[in-house]
């Protein structure tokens, strides 16, 4: 591995200095109990807060190239798992609720 791809200690502070940001940022969204966008929001944060981690504190930014595609490639097949869960559980046929008996049904009699 060449000194060139070495990533040196100013850019472990400036990752370590974003993720206090953005773990922060995560805090603060916590508390404005935003009901449209919240959740979209805190998932691009934790997104990015991934990306971080990947690239710096486990070295995957000094890696070859067809680590950081074996990288890609898993992490398509884990979404694409989560999204297929997703749409089965979104189309699956629910059954209507059950209506509550009234009073005068046997059901509250003794």
């Amino acid at each position: 591995m060449s000194e060139a791809n070495k990533v040196g200690a100013v850019a472990y502070l400036g990752t370590f200095a974003g993720l206090v940001v953005l773990a922060t940022l995560s805090l603060l969204l916590s508390f404005l109990h935003w009901k449209g966008g919240g959740l979209v929001v805190s998932l691009a944060i934790a997104v990015v807060k991934a990306v971080l981690v990947l690239f710096f504190f486990m070295h995957l930014a000094e890696q070859r190239f067809t680590n950081r595609i074996t990288m890609l490639v898993g992490l398509m097949f884990v979404s694409l798992l989560v999204g297929l869960t997703v749409a089965d559980v979104a189309t699956r046929h629910t059954f209507p609720s059950r209506t509550k008996p009234s009073p005068g049904d046997p059901f509250y009699s003794r």
